[in-house]
């Protein structure tokens, strides 16, 4: 007999099993699930082409599960009652363990609702309850995670979950006097908009309350509710429910990592940090003043409902009442640029790092982007031979160009703290004939973006306003009013503010260059509809000069739009020294 040996020929692309296909691999620790995901309907779509994420409870997990329902099988549960409850456990994105944190995972699972990881004890689980005993199992078409629990979905909405804790007996009543319980209720099938759907709520504890000297829910509304309506939107006691609430799912970690939660009382923003272990809110120096922070119950915290997620506050908080002050914002001492070179970093000519690189082209006080590799440096400089002087010493000395493809062509700043209100925004710059022109953008591409509609040339000097560089123009205090006129301002002290009693820190404000070359430069009046910290964006416009180190930047000065004065006080190279309109 004459023959072949037979071929075997590979019909797949991959020998990897696809999710279903471990589970019938695997059948004595997965049989019970597969049979729900039979039942469910889920199972076809987990052996065919895809990208989802399991967590797979074991028969261990799913008897004990079918005993605390009361029930003897999986036979004793409608097909239908499953559905919902195998959609939980699945993904539609391949979540390896990397992406796990202290907070929810952030693609949905098929409900449309989110899982939360977190560690305890060296060891990564789920929803608080599943500890996860085997992590990526890679299959065809996704990841398996084994978990010694199932997961089940939570049956309270945020409203039905404050109410139910007996810590927050007097939080609850307010949120039904103020009508808030029926904006946080939720039933599953229940049509909502899109951002409803998932809600935040910081609430205080009945003890919290009771420490500031609140007895019960008549205490707190005779406290807040100055109308005596508490579902009146513009009551005291609705707003500081309000406050407490906002719109979106955030865990902790979202929460300090936001920076910012916008609230439902309108316009009205809770700031965030983390500070070492601590979420704090409202922690902040706001007009050189320190406010400390609320902090958030980690214990008591991220707790999730089916609409959203519960956080527990050890300290009350409320809308912080502010008025409109002028902001002088020195660029070169932003909080951001602090944090990236620590506290000695008013060193001359230290260049902004990043991993070792030099921060070129452009500076985002916000993220700290490197874009290119380049010489932009941070410079200090006090030498009394020089012949400009900067608001406290120093300024930002960055490369920008319009047509040049090496060179970014706007560069974005997070200012200060703004209360809400209208602002005139003053540029500090030294002059540089080699520098851009630009446009001030605040808050880009946001809803409530404002184009400046004055151009700021950086390469014009203060005589651009009309007054001549002379002790009779710029050097004059009847040269103010013109310079106004024409949206122009000396901000810098020179000899004609210089007290001739003493020399501050050893240097003595001259006149010379530093009269005409540092420019105040109105750029606009914005309208600012949060209190919060905003960006702003410097955008070339124009031209071809593209000088390393063009633009010198010193300050930005956000002065409120009916505050007569624009002009004082004046600033000198020596921080903090400041000469104040003569009486």
């Amino acid at each position: 007999m004459i023959s072949c040996n037979k071929t075997i020929y590979r019909e797949a692309t991959t020998d990897e099993v696809n999710i279903a296909g471990f589970f019938d691999n695997n059948s004595e620790t997965f049989s019970l699930f597969t049979d729900m995901l039979t039942k469910a309907k889920a199972y076809g779509f987990l052996s065919a082409y895809g990208t989802y994420t399991v967590f797979a409870p074991t028969n261990d997990a799913v008897n004990s599960w079918i005993k605390d329902k009361g029930k003897n099988s999986l036979n004793d549960f409608q097909d239908s009652e499953l559905n919902t409850f195998v959609r939980y456990h699945i993904i539609r994105d391949t979540v390896a363990s990397l992406r796990f944190t202290d907070g929810k995972i952030k693609t949905p699972t098929l409900i449309g609702e989110f899982l939360y990881t977190d560690v305890l004890n060296g060891v990564a689980r789920v929803n608080k309850s599943a500890l996860i005993t085997q992590m990526n199992i890679q299959c065809g078409n996704g990841i398996v995670h084994t978990i010694n629990k199932v997961l089940v979905p939570p049956a309270k909405s945020l409203a039905e979950t404050i109410e139910s804790n007996p810590r927050y007996s007097i939080f609850t009543q307010a949120l039904k006097a103020t009508g808030f319980y029926d904006t946080l209720y939720f039933e599953r099938g229940q049509t909502v908009t899109a951002e409803k759907r998932f809600q935040t709520a910081i609430v205080e504890s009945d003890s919290v309350f009771n420490a500031e000297g609140i007895a019960d829910f008549n205490a707190l509304k005779a406290k807040y509710s100055q109308t005596g309506d508490p579902k009146n939107p513009s009551d005291s006691l609705w707003l500081y429910v309000a406050y407490h609430l906002s719109n979106g799912g955030n865990y902790l970690e979202d929460v300090a990592g936001l920076g910012t939660l916008y609230t439902l009382a309108p316009k009205e923003i809770v700031n965030t940090k983390l500070m070492r272990t601590k979420v704090l809110l409202n922690d902040a120096v706001f007009n050189g003043i320190y406010e400390p922070g609320a902090e958030l119950n980690r214990a008591q915290s991220d707790v999730t409902a089916s609409n959203g997620v519960l956080h527990e506050s050890l300290h009350t908080f409320s809308i912080m009442l502010r008025v409109q002050v002028p902001v002088y914002f020195d660029v070169a001492t932003s909080p951001e640029l602090l944090t990236a070179l620590g506290s000695s970093y008013r060193n001359a000519g230290k260049p902004l790092v990043e991993n070792g690189a030099p921060i070129a082209n452009s500076i985002s006080f916000e993220n700290y982007t490197v874009l290119t590799i380049g010489s932009n440096k941070y410079d200090y400089t006090t030498s009394t031979g020089v012949t400009r002087a900067y608001a406290n010493g120093d300024w930002l000395n960055l490369s920008v160009c319009t047509n040049n493809a090496a060179r970014v062509k706007y560069f974005d700043l997070k200012t200060p703290y703004l209360v809400k209100g209208r602002y005139k925004v003053w540029i500090c710059y030294a002059q540089n004939s080699s520098a851009p022109d630009f446009q001030v953008v605040f808050n880009p591409g946001k809803e409530d973006e404002q184009i400046l509609p004055n151009i700021v040339f950086f390469s014009q000097y203060l005589t651009a306003s009309g007054v001549a560089n002379n002790l009779a123009g710029l050097g004059s205090d009847n040269a103010d009013n013109l310079m106004l006129a024409q949206g122009y301002k000396r901000y810098m002290a020179t000899v004609g503010d210089y007290n001739p009693g003493g020399v501050v820190g050893g240097i003595k404000p001259k006149f010379g260059n530093d009269g005409h070359a540092n420019v105040g430069r109105l750029a606009g009046t914005i309208d600012v509809e949060t209190t919060d910290r905003h960006i702003i964006r410097l955008k070339t416009v124009s031209g071809t000069k593209c000088a390393s180190n063009s633009v010198w930047l010193d300050m930005i000065q956000f002065i409120p739009a009916d505050d007569i004065e624009q002009i004082y006080p004046r600033f000198h190279p020596v921080p903090g020294a400041l000469f104040y309109r003569p009486q």
